[in-house]
């Protein structure tokens, strides 16, 4: 005798199977959130911290789902480099009318085939922010970087973000980034209903994501140019997400916000931890010559980019600070040192509890001389993991 045949189970009921991420239940009542880029490294964790909280339903929009993801977000299929990428995702957002989109898709490192990272980068900004404005989106978080300040010798000791946006012009990699930030600007002018962020990360460091910076630090060597030695600024992951989370968590955000650690070392500080010979050279002769290694796949970054270890290109983090009453955990010297035991730590002839003191004292002077105006935030707790320590380390007499 046949079975009855079972009734389907309703949208909100099925389950995740063979690494399927399920949508949303109809009848939770939280806010809806689309997070684009949400498999890839940062988007991944920040996924997964808002769904650590439960207060709002989330919707990966990228390739695939990440492996890690909590099986109560959704996934959709979403390729912004496919022809028609703007109707598709004009389609899932009509279909899917979540609250706020973040857009997080792009490639964070240079990348050979530049007309892929252009397609992504650029105009794949251009896609999500237009079906945006055409499904009335009204709240966007869109991620950028603080390279496209540039590097240059008249840059400020510390950029804010009234400062122009003026990478050199033969940098396609932060180029892309440029062209992104006047399509969100563009948006914002169109659709003034709208609460449009944007995000200027600094560079992030982290031991498990090898991206072009970590790539540079540990090699074999360090390709410097003679006689410069620019202060350089690393964001932890953990900080990286936080301010997500509060701009997510602050519905009136709207306008651009550096986000950036306390803190900054010279880079030749950096090469010193990470345990990485330097290769200084004639600043005349290293464009052509990382080029050269770019070319050949020895480089992670094209010639254009060593400005970036020519001249400063450091943020300042008051306006986040004040308006999404972000705080970094970690200082770029902290950040540095995590990520340099992590991947040098074992082995080396130096001490590496010695080298961090007189880091750490070091760092402690150059606060103290250079942003004496400038307090800890009094949420921001001292000593590891966050703000300046409240007195020098023990090793006062080692540091010269």
């Amino acid at each position: 005798m046949n079975e009855p045949a079972k009734k389907p189970a309703s949208r909100g009921r099925r389950a995740r199977r063979d690494g399927n991420v399920v949508g949303f239940s109809a009848s939770t009542g939280r806010p809806r959130v689309a997070v684009t880029g949400g498999s890839g490294y940062l988007g991944a964790r920040f996924v997964r911290a808002l769904a650590a909280r439960g207060d709002w339903d989330i919707l990966v929009l990228d390739l695939a789902p990440a492996a890690n993801t909590p099986p109560e977000v959704r996934h959709r299929f979403l390729d912004l480099n496919l022809p028609h990428a703007d109707g598709t995702v004009w389609k899932l957002l009509r279909e899917e009318k979540p609250d706020v989109v973040v857009h997080m898709a792009a490639l964070r490192s240079p990348t050979r085939d530049a007309t892929y990272a252009h397609e992504l980068n650029s105009i794949g900004a251009l896609h999500v922010l237009g079906a945006a404005g055409e499904a009335r989106i009204k709240r966007l978080i869109v991620t950028s970087t603080t390279l496209v300040y540039g590097a240059r010798g008249d840059n400020p000791a510390f950029l804010t973000e009234d400062h122009p946006m003026r990478p050199d012009p033969g940098d396609r990699f932060v180029r892309d980034f440029v062209e992104a930030e006047r399509h969100a600007r563009d948006f914002a002018r169109r659709h003034p209903d709208a609460k449009t962020a944007v995000l200027r990360l600094a560079p992030m460091l982290a031991p498990e994501r090898r991206d072009y910076r970590l790539r540079y630090l540990e090699g074999a060597f360090a390709m410097t140019m003679l006689g410069y030695d620019p202060l350089v600024q690393f964001l932890h992951p953990d900080d990286a997400v936080e301010a997500l989370l509060r701009t997510l968590d602050k519905p009136d955000a709207h306008g651009v916000f550096n986000i950036a650690p306390d803190g900054v070392l010279p880079i030749s500080s950096v090469h010193l931890l990470f345990g990485t010979p330097e290769l200084p050279v004639p600043h005349g002769l290293a464009y052509g010559l990382a080029e050269l290694l770019w070319l050949a796949g020895f480089a992670s970054a094209p010639g254009i980019h060593a400005h970036y270890v020519r001249y400063p290109c450091v943020a300042e983090n008051e306006k986040a600070r004040r308006v999404l009453g972000f705080s970094p955990r970690f200082t770029t010297l902290e950040t540095v040192l995590q990520v340099a035991r992590a991947k040098r730590g074992r082995g080396r002839a130096l001490d590496f509890g010695v080298l961090e003191e007189i880091a750490r004292t070091a760092a402690y002077r150059f606060e103290s001389r250079v942003r004496r105006h400038r307090s800890p935030a009094p949420d921001t707790p001292a000593g590891p993991g966050g703000g300046i320590p409240a007195a020098p380390p023990k090793l006062e007499k080692v540091a010269s």
